[in-house]
C-alpha cells in the first residue's frame, strides 16, 4: 500500500517509517527537518520517498501533493504524526507564555486538516481510504486529570473534534478513520523516562492502522482508542 506519513524524521514518526517499510509498504514520508537517522532508512529502501514538507504551510503541502501525485498517482493510508510540545515543563497558569499557544494549534490541530484537504484526492482512488491522527489521552475531556499543559492538552483536544468532523464527512463514502493514543513513549516529546521505546510503540501502532484498515467501517465510539486497542473517553 502506498502509505504517507507526516514528521518522519525522529521519534515515533521515524519507528512507524520504519515499521510500513518492513511490512512491504511503500512510504512517503514528510519531513520538517530531515535527520541522519531518516536519510540512513532511505539508503536501505528503496520504498522510501521522502518529501520535504513543514505540515503548517499550505504552499509547502500543495508541493507535496503534486510530488505524490507524480509519483504515485494514488495514497491509501495517511498519518498524521507531526506534533510539537511548545509550552515545556507545564507553567502554571500565572506563568504561562501565549507566544505558544498559536503555532501549537496550528501544528497539532489545524496542519492535519489542511494536509488532508490537499491529499484526498489522492485517497479517494486508493483502496484504502484510511486516515489516521496520532492523538493522545492529553485530549480527552472526560478523563482529563492534569492541572497544567493547557497548550498542548487544548491541542489535541481541537484534534479530536476536527477528526470526528471528518469522519462525520467522509465515512458515507467508505473512508476510515482513527485517533491514535501510542502511549508514554521515549521522544524527545515523552522524555527519557517513558514507558514505551518508539519502536515497541510504533509496532502497536501500525497494529491498530492495518486493523482500522481492514475493517469494514469504523463507528464514532471505535474512533478514539489507544495503542493496545482500548476505546477512550472523549
Amino acid at each position: 500500500m502506498n502509505v504517507c506519513i507526516t514528521g518522519a524524521n525522529r521519534g515515533l514518526g521515524l519507528a512507524l517509517t520504519r515499521a510500513f517499510l518492513e511490512q512491504g509498504h511503500q512510504v512517503f514520508a514528510t519531513y520538517r527537518q530531515n535527520s541522519k537517522a531518516l536519510l540512513d532508512i532511505e539508503q536501505q529502501w528503496k520504498q522510501l520517498i521522502l518529501v520535504p514538507c513543514d505540515i503548517t504551510d499550505e504552499a509547502q503541502i500543495h508541493k507535496a501533493e503534486l510530488m505524490l501525485k507524480n509519483q504515485a498517482g494514488a495514497l491509501d493510508i495517511l498519518v498524521h504524526n507531526a506534533a510539537v510540545l511548545l509550552e515545556r515543563d507545564s507553567p502554571d497558569i500565572e506563568a504561562l507564555d501565549f507566544s505558544v499557544y498559536l503555532p501549537t494549534l496550528q501544528t497539532n490541530a489545524v496542519a492535519p486538516l489542511m494536509v488532508t484537504k490537499h491529499l484526498l484526492p489522492l485517497l479517494r482512488h486508493g483502496s484504502g481510504k484510511t486516515i489516521v491522527a496520532i492523538s493522545s489521552e492529553a485530549g480527552s475531556i472526560g478523563s482529563c486529570w492534569r492541572d497544567r499543559a493547557y497548550s498542548y492538552c487544548m491541542s489535541k483536544a481541537a484534534l479530536n473534534m476536527g477528526m470526528r468532523i471528518l469522519h462525520n464527512r467522509l465515512a458515507p463514502e467508505g473512508f476510515r478513520l482513527r485517533l491514535i493514543h501510542p502511549g508514554w513513549v521515549q521522544t524527545d516529546m515523552g522524555g527519557s523516562n517513558a514507558e514505551l521505546t518508539p519502536m515497541a510503540a510504533a509496532q502497536d501502532v501500525y497494529e491498530r492502522i492495518m486493523e482500522t484498515c481492514g475493517a469494514p467501517s469504523v463507528s464514532p465510539e471505535e474512533l478514539y482508542i489507544d495503542w493496545k486497542g482500548q476505546f477512550l473517553q472523549w
